[in-house]
Order: structure tokens, then sequence, then C-alpha cells
């Protein structure tokens, strides 16, 4: 049984297959350059509340080596969603080592 998440803490999300967490990774991987309909294996989800919700996936690609992991941050903040659209959500794509 999974652990409750912690108030301002880091918690694993044990359902890594949720609808929500693909549709974040596919924004991510449209942001990039060159990565945009890629393959990949979800490795680990991570949520943290913080002024709004941050999401950190940990992915490998199938075409490339999997000990090669990148890291992808989505940081939300739904309450800017249609107030500033450009501001609403964040994101980081980054090289990680496993």
């Amino acid at each position: 049984m999974a652990s409750a998440p912690l108030c301002g803490g880091v918690s694993d999300d044990p359902e890594v297959h949720k609808e929500e967490h693909a549709e974040r990774i596919g924004a991510a991987l449209a942001s990039t350059n060159g990565h945009a309909g890629r393959s990949y294996k979800l490795h680990r989800v991570t949520q943290q509340v913080v002024a709004g919700a941050r999401y950190t996936y940990y992915i490998s690609f199938e075409d490339e080596e999997p000990e090669q992991q990148y890291k992808i941050t989505v940081w939300e903040r739904l309450w800017l969603k249609e107030k500033d659209p450009a501001e609403w959500r964040k994101i980081t794509f980054e090289p990680h080592s496993a």
C-alpha cells in the first residue's frame, strides 16, 4: 500500500500510467528539439505540492540505451491557466544520470 503524500514533501506516484502523466510528458517532449512523438519508457514519477504542483518524470527513449535517462520537470499553477496562459506551466527537460 502506498504511503500518504507528505505535505510540502516529495512523494512517489505509484500510478505511472495515468493519462495526465502522458499528457505532461507529451507537452514536455513537444517543447524540445527533436523529441516530439518519440516512444519512451517512464521509470518513475514524483510530485510535490509547492505554489501549485511540481511533477518530475524520469524517462528513457526506446530507441536509445536504457541507461541514458532524462528528467522532465513540470510545474503547474492552475489558477494562471486562463489569466496568464504562458506562465501556468513551466517545463524543464535535461539528461539525468540513473
